[in-house]
């Protein structure tokens, strides 16, 4: 039996047949593009923050990472600091707002970019941090945003990784992955905590002037019958909106499936020598569950020999990518490069049967107890 690294809940017959049902509707209604669908799923993503902050869909997390920088009208020479540890979408955004990146290191202990790391590489030109809480764990993020606030530095969060993630503030008051900062930005790329089927994003912000000006810019820069600045053609399609607002009402019950698995891990994989687990922290959305191992390759090709399908993230990271040297010096980020080369994901999804989760631990023992010999 081969465990999957990921198996969308979409798959299901019951679901694919429900979808199907509904997306045969819209095809028959010749509706889209930025119709009711995909309306309904804005109000439905505005909710899960009360109202207080407002959602505005586009068609993928790039392009949300795109437009959030755009709003802030960055200037050449301006800096936009973000952790190095992500995925390249981010560095790429950057560089297409026309702004320099500036890119941190990790903490010694987990693939984390914290304050700690952000405070030393603010400079005068500094006009934006990016909090990524990677893989669903969002705990760094409100001492940045403190952080952010006290320098009158705007923040994105970049929740791809942590859409219904919590966390506490350091009065211990509770936060949602995407209410700490100026403006959110959330990819549903499949593999995520709430995924299409398909490529889609979302920006949500409290700030009424940066929603309205997304709004119009998703679409070409249009406001009724005026394009009142060059804008983007980044309009989510009513066929991906049937599917997320099904996902959207089966989240909480998705993240519980996901934690209930990463306890799991927590818990029957803790004794193995030389295996780092992720830490244990309060309201992790757990969109990937990424251990440790000084032989990585290794434990790699023999979970695969196993049946147990793994992924490595990310490696090499942003500043030891082609596409970063080809414009800037390279940097040395010491934690960042040895996690990176030691990182490897295990299976874990929604709907995960509890046989595969013991064929995964099974599979752990069994390979850590080879590479021992």
């Amino acid at each position: 039996m081969k465990v999957p690294f990921f198996r969308s809940p979409w798959q299901t017959p019951e679901l694919a047949q429900q979808l199907g049902r509904e997306m045969a509707e819209v095809l028959q209604g010749g509706h889209y593009i930025l119709g009711p669908q995909v309306q309904s799923f804005e109000q439905s993503l505005s909710a899960r923050y009360s109202h207080e902050r407002q959602a505005i869909a586009v068609n993928s997390g790039t392009d949300a990472l795109v437009l959030a920088l755009h709003l802030l009208d960055l200037q050449a020479g301006d800096e936009v600091i973000l952790p190095a540890g992500t995925f390249i979408a981010c560095f790429e955004a950057v560089i297409r707002s026309g702004a320099t990146p500036v890119l941190a290191d990790s903490r010694a202990d987990d693939f984390l970019c914290s304050a700690e790391q952000i405070r030393p590489l603010i400079t005068p030109r500094t006009r934006a941090v990016m909090a990524v809480p990677l893989f669903g764990d969002t705990s760094a993020t409100p001492a940045i945003a403190q952080l952010c606030k006290d320098q009158g530095i705007a923040l994105i969060e970049d929740i791809a990784q942590a859409l219904g993630a919590q966390t506490r503030d350091a009065n211990g008051d509770r936060l949602h992955a995407g209410s700490m900062g100026d403006i959110a930005t959330l990819s549903f790329y499949p593999t995520k905590t709430l995924g299409a089927a398909g490529d889609a994003g979302a920006l949500i912000s409290p700030h009424t002037h940066l929603v309205e000006r997304a709004r119009a810019l998703r679409n070409h820069g249009r406001s009724g019958a005026l394009h009142g600045e060059v804008g983007f053609n980044s309009r989510m399609d009513e066929l991906q909106a049937v599917v997320l607002r099904h996902g959207i009402a089966r989240l909480d019950t998705w993240l519980h499936e996901r934690r209930s698995i990463a306890q799991r891990y927590l818990e029957q994989l803790a004794d193995l020598p030389d295996i780092f687990l992720p830490h244990r922290r309060e309201g992790h959305a757990w969109n990937y569950f990424v251990l440790r191992s000084p032989r990585r390759d290794e434990l790699k090709a023999e979970l695969n020999r196993l049946g147990v399908d793994t992924r490595v993230y990310y490696d090499p990271p942003i500043h030891q990518q082609p596409s970063y040297l080809q414009r800037f010096a390279a940097v040395e980020l010491p934690n960042l490069q040895r996690h990176a080369q030691q990182a490897l994901a295990l299976p874990l999804y929604a709907g995960m049967p509890a046989s595969e989760v013991d064929l995964v631990i099974d599979a752990m023992r069994a390979a850590v107890n080879s590479m021992r010999r």
